[in-house]
């Protein structure tokens, strides 16, 4: 397997990454070593990839996105949106924690209307959105190349999967959403 291919796909879509090496061959195989890299690939506080915090829906590290400080994407016409459309499910669920409140999770509601928001941001600028599913979950904006990006996730899928690591092209919900 070319355990180097998502390091170069990555080179490839931020040239600025081409400043850091490709780590050693014993040591590709590993997401805490991939994380590391991607962390010593940011500049002046700014990060290809971003955690995702739960616990934080209108943040999660936004402003430290590389792409939209690139972009000057103005991040708070973003969380206003966001908290738009996530204050009438935040409320309706408080009205209703009694009854529906062990059966539905509002968590995943919110991340997807952050998600959303964010991808809905990315595209008009030619990105997309890109989720990883670890012990904790990140995001990542990629130029919007369908056959890149597909190879990206196979290859990286292949490369992380004895780790339980996985990596999806995010795509808008195309279904009404009730509140």
């Amino acid at each position: 397997m070319d355990d180097k291919k998502i390091y170069k796909i990555l080179q490839h879509w931020f040239p600025l990454l081409k400043n850091e090496d490709i780590p050693k061959k014993k040591h590709r195989q590993n997401f805490e070593n991939f994380l590391q890299w991607m962390k010593e690939a940011s500049f002046a506080d700014q990060f290809y990839m971003m955690k995702m915090q739960p616990d934080c829906f209108f943040e999660n590290q936004m402003e430290k996105s590389t792409i939209f400080q690139d972009f000057q994407i103005d991040l708070a016409v973003l969380k206003n949106n966001i908290e738009a459309k996530a204050a009438p499910i935040l409320a309706h669920y408080e009205q209703h924690k009694a009854v529906i409140g062990r059966y539905y999770n509002v968590n995943d509601q919110i991340l997807d209307i952050v998600l959303e928001e964010i991808l809905t941001v990315a595209q008009p600028i030619q990105f997309e959105l890109l989720l990883i599913y670890a012990e904790d979950y990140y995001w990542l904006l990629v130029p919007n190349d369908e056959a890149k990006i597909e190879k990206f996730c196979k290859s990286f899928n292949k490369q992380f999967k004895d780790q339980n690591v996985m990596i999806e092209h995010y795509e808008q919900y195309v279904c009404s959403r009730s509140t």
